[in-house]
């Protein structure tokens, strides 16, 4: 039978919800750093008490920071596969009602495998549509840290590296959502302590009866036999500390740490709106000191080591050491080498030849304000003269615009996004400083 906790009504009757002040301080300093007001949010809710939880707090963040609701959707799939899946969409419509809840069903009697790999392949698909369709800039998910060790251990007997021990973090692209930023909230919180909170606070969960089946996956064999067991072993055991899950927790977060400096290591550099990066790096370095654990470290900080292989390492390793220039497409993501800088961009493939068709005749002198760049006009021979992007059938000094852009050692990404002023078929000014 399904459980739902004393229903209060709906997300919009759950306020000030009590926390400890050591996860009220967590919960605050995550999230007004991570969450913007002008973001579009979608939370991915199933009905249980992590989801429910989650979709709660950032309501309540909402309403308490007076962040646009219009900016927070919330999104249920129904993958009709048991019987209780009816009764979870029921308690989502009542308890998400008056709020931007989507729901998405799998017609009924529709054939195929039905997985946890594939279920979760389906719902990630969905979501990657309904994101695309409301332009969302970040996916919630209610993902925890029984999870996240559940994750770990299943990876660790796969045959994992440090990278699959990490399993989750509190904030990464995911490869099933084309790169989309997904932020998980409460990854620091234990199952146990979400359902003391839920408890403590009348919010209402339903519970999946299929969970406690061992036979149904590996996961929840790890679940409800061997994880149990190293809990129970732990060198203090209560409802409220485990010192097995606080280890673990440690590590998680000092893998983090970790991560967090190797990506401040890496220059940011702009990133044209006209491109559409997802993310865009610059790194210095020389070539003999490129490794595979360097290479991995980087590509495991930008959430882009997924399906990495031995052989592809050592691939990009030796063109990275023994070319001057040149690039590489993995997982979405071009590697360049230019002039002893590698740039790492997360881009639609063959972005750099796009040619923006854009021009403004210059009137006269001053600041324009064009292409959301600030470019001064101080010239009079400039007045007159079309402001645009280059093109490669430009010419500059006497040479075609990729010369110039050789000689100018300017990479071969950035070479149609540089603003430029064109007079009489010719190029009069050129702001480098802008790419």
């Amino acid at each position: 039978m399904k459980k739902i906790w004393k229903n209060t009504g709906t997300i919009r009757e759950i306020k000030n919800i009590t926390l400890s002040f050591a996860q009220q301080w967590a919960w605050f300093e995550l999230l007004k750093s991570k969450v913007s007001p002008s973001q579009k949010l979608m939370i991915a809710v199933s009905g249980g008490a992590d989801s429910i939880l989650t979709a709660c707090l950032m309501y309540n963040f909402f309403i308490k920071n007076k962040y646009d609701l219009q900016n927070l959707f919330f999104i249920h799939c129904n993958h009709w596969v048991r019987p209780g899946n009816t009764a979870d969409e029921e308690f989502i419509k009542k308890f998400f009602e008056n709020t931007q809840l989507i729901i998405v069903k799998r017609q009924k009697g529709t054939t195929g495998k039905n997985t946890e790999a594939q279920l979760r392949n389906r719902r990630y698909e969905e979501f990657k549509k309904q994101a695309k369709k409301h332009t969302i800039n970040q996916f919630i998910f209610g993902h925890n840290l029984t999870d996240r060790i559940e994750s770990t251990f299943l990876n660790l007997l796969r045959g994992a590296n440090i990278n699959g021990f990490l399993a989750m973090q509190t904030q990464e692209t995911h490869h099933l959502l084309w790169g989309l930023q997904v932020l998980r909230p409460i990854l620091w919180l234990s199952k146990d302590e979400i359902f003391t909170i839920c408890k403590q606070n009348n919010i209402p969960f339903v519970t999946d009866p299929t969970n406690n089946d061992s036979t149904t996956s590996l996961r929840n064999k790890l679940r409800n036999k061997v994880l149990p067991e190293l809990y129970k072993l732990s060198h203090k055991h209560t409802s409220t500390t485990n010192t097995f899950i606080e280890s673990m927790k440690n590590i998680y977060e000092q893998c983090e740490q970790t991560s967090q400096h190797e990506k401040n290591i890496l220059n940011s550099i702009s990133q044209s709106p006209h491109r559409h990066a997802i993310f865009a790096y610059q790194r210095k370095i020389d070539s003999k000191k490129i490794t595979n654990e360097w290479l991995l470290q980087v590509m495991k900080t930008l959430n882009i080591s997924n399906n990495i292989t031995t052989p592809l390492l050592n691939e990009r390793k030796k063109f990275l050491q023994n070319n001057e220039s040149g690039y590489k497409y993995f997982n979405k993501t071009y590697v360049f080498k230019s002039h002893g800088n590698i740039y790492l961009i997360s881009a639609p493939k063959w972005f750099w030849e796009k040619q923006i068709e854009k021009s403004k005749t210059i009137a006269m002198l001053g600041q324009v304000k064009r292409y959301d760049l600030t470019l001064p006009i101080t010239k009079k021979e400039q007045i007159g003269a079309s402001l645009r992007f280059a093109k490669t059938t430009d010419r500059y000094h006497n040479k075609s615009w990729n010369q110039y852009c050789i000689t100018a050692k300017i990479p071969v990404f950035w070479r149609n996004f540089i603003p430029v002023l064109v007079k009489e078929g010719k190029i009069i000014n050129v702001w480098k400083e802008h790419i």
